[in-house]
């Protein structure tokens, strides 16, 4: 609630120090006293947009300073107030500051921590809802009315289910995407890798067969030189006179003699056989290369190309065959990290899938009670517009989807947008006058009939309302008599668990108060300033006269006053 506003050279205020207190505060006062500059520098403290007119003739900047309590449970929006992240035991005290110079620049403050004036907008709105002609804020927007019905309807719960599983649904969809990104980036690396795989196991390697390949092809190149020399070798063996053969055998036929009278030249004679039958050995080996030795032009076709391959082989993948297919298993481990890539990827979509599903269902769930609810509300305000003389004036809580093609929430065969609260776009319109179409809060043109609008609004909402603190301006324009003190009976009501701040002229409503202020103008060095005053007792009954009579302020007028305050204390 709103503690207390400090005010100095705004308007016809001065400098102006009002002490608000709980419950249903009431400001009256003469037309042109000031009570709407009040409440105007209020907007101005809680981050509404203003102009160097507001600041005070001859001032060259106007100062604004509110200081809240604020209950524990209270949520804030504390994300740029660090002095309020940690939790405090019973109410926590917040000071906000606004300075406005003539030329438009402005500084905000929070407990003397400077902050943006966006920042300062959202923690105001968190914290009072002002209603009027020339000030519009909280309940108005249409951003927390989801909220509100949320909170009306008790669907705390299901709501921060929906949540989880929509951060459930945000992050599978985040890895999925990585992974998808992933394999795009490697796509051609996978292409690849798969592509020189299936070169090398095409070409059926086989360690060293390089070196043999390349040992047939000399030979085929040199087939008739092979030959050639075969054959010398064979006719100096054999086919000669005087061939090693021959040599041979006559060599050994003398040892044989020889044997007979030396026993040396035996074992000399034994290794003459010996040489003999290796000579046979090595005839035969000779004849076989020569036989061998065939130039084939179709066989030496085939071994250059193969060596061909090899070579192409060894330049692109490593410089022997071992270290090729030493190259093929790597990158065959490679490859199958990619396969992991893909398997993740199809795990992950149907998790996702899964997800979805679950996420769309519990969305549904959520919509379908919010509608019966918003139904309940519907029926709830109405009645309330009736008690305000707004009779024939209708309310509806509007629902809304929005189509996307990447929607997280399909909802027959739709893709919807959506986020952690479900895909309904909640706003709450209002038609002031038979005939007329449904519009939002915010198109009402009358002031005092926004402001019954939204009490008739809180008071149906008055457990879930999120602000501490509510205020009414122009609450009574229009009306009088028995419709007054429906009014203020309802303000009454409202105040039991906030703070109301309500400016009126009319005694039914003003007798309500809990507290009662009122507006006057004074004078300061001969200059008209705003002045504001705690009424008490008699004083209260005077102001409570002077609204019903006039300034003309007679005994029949103390009598009434005195009978309406104690009729709305009662």
């Amino acid at each position: 609630m709103i503690e207390s506003l400090h005010i100095v050279n705004y308007a016809l205020i001065d400098d102006l120090t009002i002490e608000f207190k709980p419950g249903l505060n009431i400001f009256t006062g003469s037309t042109g006293a000031g009570k709407t500059i009040i409440f105007g520098a209020l907007g101005l403290v809680l981050g509404e947009k203003a102009s160097g007119e507001v600041i005070r003739t001859g001032a060259s900047s106007t100062l604004v300073e509110a200081e809240f309590s604020v209950p524990e449970d209270h949520e804030l929006p504390l994300e740029d107030f660090a002095p309020f992240a940690a939790k405090q035991e019973g109410d926590r005290r917040l000071i906000i500051r606004r300075e406005l110079r003539r030329d438009g620049r402005t500084k905000a403050f929070v407990d003397d921590r400077h902050v943006t004036l966006q920042s300062l907008k959202g923690l105001g709105s968190s914290l009072t809802d002002i209603t009027g002609q020339h000030t519009q804020r909280g309940l108005i927007d249409p951003a927390g009315h989801r909220q509100i019905l949320d909170k009306y309807a008790g669907l705390e719960g299901d709501v921060a289910e929906l949540g989880s599983l929509y951060k459930s649904y945000k992050k599978l969809g985040a890895e999925l995407s990585e992974v998808t990104r992933e394999q795009k980036n490697i796509q051609a690396e996978k292409e690849l890798l798969e592509f020189q795989i299936k070169e090398i196991e095409a070409a059926g390697l086989v360690i060293d067969e390089d070196e043999q390949l390349e040992q047939e092809k000399l030979q085929l190149v040199n087939a008739e030189l092979i030959k050639t020399i075969c054959q010398g070798c064979q006719a100096n063996l054999y086919d000669e006179d005087g061939s090693v053969a021959e040599r041979l055998k006559s060599i050994a036929k003398e040892l044989g003699r020889l044997s007979k009278l030396s026993q040396a030249a035996e074992n000399i004679k034994t290794k003459t056989d010996e040489l003999t039958i290796s000579l046979d050995e090595i005839g035969e080996l000779i004849r076989d290369l020569a036989e061998t030795a065939e130039f084939d032009p179709a066989r030496l076709e085939i071994i250059e190309d193969r060596l061909a391959l090899l070579k192409k082989l060894k330049r692109k993948y490593g410089a022997t065959i071992e270290e090729i297919l030493q190259y093929c298993r790597q990158a065959k481990n490679e490859a199958a990290a990619f396969m992991n890539l893909d398997e993740q990827s199809k795990q992950l979509t149907g998790r996702l899938k899964l997800c979805r599903e679950n996420l769309t269902k519990r969305a549904r769930l959520v919509s379908e009670r919010r509608r019966a609810a918003a139904h309940k509300l519907e029926k709830e305000v109405i009645a309330h517009l009736g008690d305000l003389a707004m009779s024939g004036s209708d309310f509806k809580v509007s629902f809304e989807v929005r189509e996307s093609a990447d929607g997280p929430f399909l909802i027959d065969s739709r893709p919807l947008e959506g986020n952690e609260s479900g895909y309904d776009i909640i706003e709450f319109l209002i038609c002031a006058n038979p005939g007329e179409t449904l519009k939002p809060l915010a198109s009402t043109a009358s002031g005092g009939e926004l402001s019954r609008i939204m009490l008739a609004i809180c008071s149906a909402l008055s457990g879930v309302i999120p602000r501490d603190t509510l205020v009414f301006d122009e609450i009574d324009s229009g009306i009088s008599g028995q419709v007054a003190s429906q009014v203020g009976r309802k303000l009454l009501r409202l105040a039991k668990n906030r703070q109301v701040i309500c400016i009126t002229h009319l005694q039914q409503i003003a007798s309500q108060g809990e507290v009662h202020f009122k507006v006057y103008k004074g004078k300061n060095k001969s200059r008209s300033v705003t002045r504001v005053k705690l009424l008490q007792g008699d004083q209260r009954v005077a102001e409570i006269a002077r609204l019903l009579a006039g300034e003309k302020i007679t005994e029949i007028a103390l009598d009434g006053a005195a009978r309406l305050l104690k009729e709305g204390q009662a």
